[in-house]
């Protein structure tokens, strides 16, 4: 019986521990086909993710996935239960029979899923609080022990969503390693011109040699451009821009002088700085609720690499698969992609790097 797993990942940027996690992963399952749902040129928490998809997707592919897949920008910048719920559709579309993911301790997650699913606590509608601080406190109600993860956290939204929607997935996990490596990590060493060499595969190396990175540095002109050439009422129909908080950036931007400053200014303590960069950036893309919503109304598979193996289970897939898969854009693709293309628009004004139009998927040995 062939064995398909999954799992989700940014890569921002690509790291020994993702190595390590793919390398782990091998060795402990031996799985026939490895897939990979990432996200594209936005990541989760509000920013632009540091060297573009195509470059990400060429380290994930040479490093030993079968198969890459775009997480959707309209899932892959929400919460944590919206950016799993569309991960684990995606997943649940490319027909894998197993989800691993990385996690700090040996948990048994399906079962703490289905206790905290008791509880059913509306984690996104309090905001004065983060995302962590409300999963703790829903923990305490039930009796449970708090996980004090992210991975873990984002784990346990994963193993609930498959639960929530009766997707036959089992559920594996891979112990991540202690040694203080991370995304988060390295990008802050980054900023602070820190030698992250030794943290980082020779192919990300080069990969910063040779493609321009992106920070919210290079986009705030475009976001302040965008607040004070909109009205009140225009800013009023971005996307989760609630509660007057367009007055809030119309107030702010005149007096801040970069991105983090603007964040400092229009943070209170109702809502957490990964809601306010996801709106900034809602805001700077002109993100509707309706393109939102069309994307979830309307799922795809956009397929950013693969190797032989994820060739030939591609091949299989397209026999069995209801939703569009998709090689590369065309004419009939370009309404379905309409959110994707817009949003990468704005990462081309910067880098001049196309993302979309005449791109296929990068394929291992390909330069």
């Amino acid at each position: 019986m062939t064995k398909i797993y999954g799992f989700v990942a940014e890569f921002n940027p690509f790291h020994n521990g993702h190595k390590f996690f793919i390398d782990e992963i091998k060795k402990k399952y031996h799985p026939d086909v490895l897939i990979a749902v990432v996200s594209g040129n936005f990541v989760q928490r509000g920013d632009f993710a540091i060297v573009d998809k195509w470059s990400r997707t060429k380290a994930a592919i040479s490093s030993g996935i079968d198969l890459v897949v775009e997480l959707p920008f309209a899932y892959a910048v929400e919460p944590a239960n919206l950016f799993a719920r569309g991960s684990i559709s995606l997943l649940y579309k490319l027909g894998i029979d197993t989800l691993v993911f990385g996690t700090e301790n040996d948990l048994d997650f399906k079962d703490i899923a289905t206790q905290l699913m008791q509880v059913d606590p509306e984690f996104d509608q309090d905001y004065s609080n983060s995302y962590a601080n409300n999963l703790s406190l829903a923990y305490q109600k039930a009796g449970l022990d708090v996980l004090n993860y992210p991975n873990q956290l984002l784990g346990l939204n994963y193993v609930e969503e498959i639960i929530r929607s009766g997707y036959n997935i089992d559920v594996k996990t891979v112990i991540r390693k202690k040694d203080g490596i991370s995304a988060t990590n390295i990008r802050n060493r980054i900023t602070n011109d820190d030698d992250i060499n030794n943290l980082i595969p020779n192919i990300t190396q080069q990969q910063f040699a040779e493609v321009r990175r992106s920070t919210w540095d290079d986009y705030y002109d475009f976001l302040k451009y965008k607040i004070q050439s909109n009205t009140v009422t225009e800013l009023q129909q971005i996307y989760q821009m609630v509660e007057g908080l367009e007055y809030k950036f119309i107030k702010e931007i005149n007096h801040s002088d970069n991105f983090n400053d603007f964040l400092a200014n229009i943070k209170s303590k109702r809502y957490t700085m990964a809601r306010l960069r996801r709106l900034s950036l809602y805001t700077l893309l002109n993100i509707k609720k309706s393109e939102i919503d069309y994307v979830y109304k309307n799922p795809y598979l956009r397929i950013l690499g693969f190797d032989s193996v994820g060739k030939k289970y591609l091949n299989n897939l397209k026999k069995d698969t209801d939703v569009p898969l998709i090689t590369r854009i065309g004419k009939k693709e370009t309404d379905l992609l309409s959110l994707e293309l817009k949003v990468d628009r704005i990462r081309e004004l910067v880098d001049n790097k196309e993302q979309d139009f005449g791109r296929i998927p990068i394929m291992r040995g390909e330069n």
